[in-house]
């Protein structure tokens, strides 16, 4: 696989700084203001961002998760596809990306695409792709299956 290009060092900077104004926020409990000073370091990466390494996967991944986190299912749902487009994965089949939404719907109560996305992890990788963290994910994908079923 071949590795996505680098941003220029003085842009991976300006974006670091409005990471750290981020990190600042999120841990005084302000997500919102967090989202917002991590959107201007997204707002430098140039188009098209999913060309580049490691700033636009990581931070989609962090807006699907602050997303979540603040109960913004709309949003949760957007930042799932931008995270997707980001990890090259149009399939839906990166085990992290599903799990990032897996666990999303499921903190979010829409369980019935949580089970969905739970199924494509079983399907995709089995039991393996539920790690300790994640047992509790394969125990509600194995009793909705099974209710399912019935």
């Amino acid at each position: 696989m071949n590795r996505k290009p680098e941003l220029p060092s003085d842009l991976r900077q300006k974006i670091d700084e409005a990471q750290i104004a981020s990190g600042i926020l999120y841990k005084a409990g302000n997500v919102d203001g967090a989202i917002e000073a991590s959107m201007v370091g997204w707002n430098l990466i140039p188009e098209p961002k999913a060309k580049w390494d490691y700033y636009p996967q990581s931070m989609s991944a962090h807006f699907l998760q602050s997303y979540a986190m603040l109960g913004d299912i709309g949003n949760t749902k957007k930042w799932v596809e931008i995270t997707a487009q980001m990890y090259d994965d149009p399939n839906h089949e990166d085990h992290y990306v599903l799990m990032l939404e897996g666990e999303a719907m499921y903190r979010l109560g829409d369980l019935d695409r949580a089970y969905y996305v739970f199924a494509r992890i079983h399907e995709i990788y089995g039991r393996n792709g539920f790690a300790e963290d994640q047992i509790k994910y394969l125990k509600f994908f194995l009793k909705e299956q099974a209710r399912r079923d019935d």
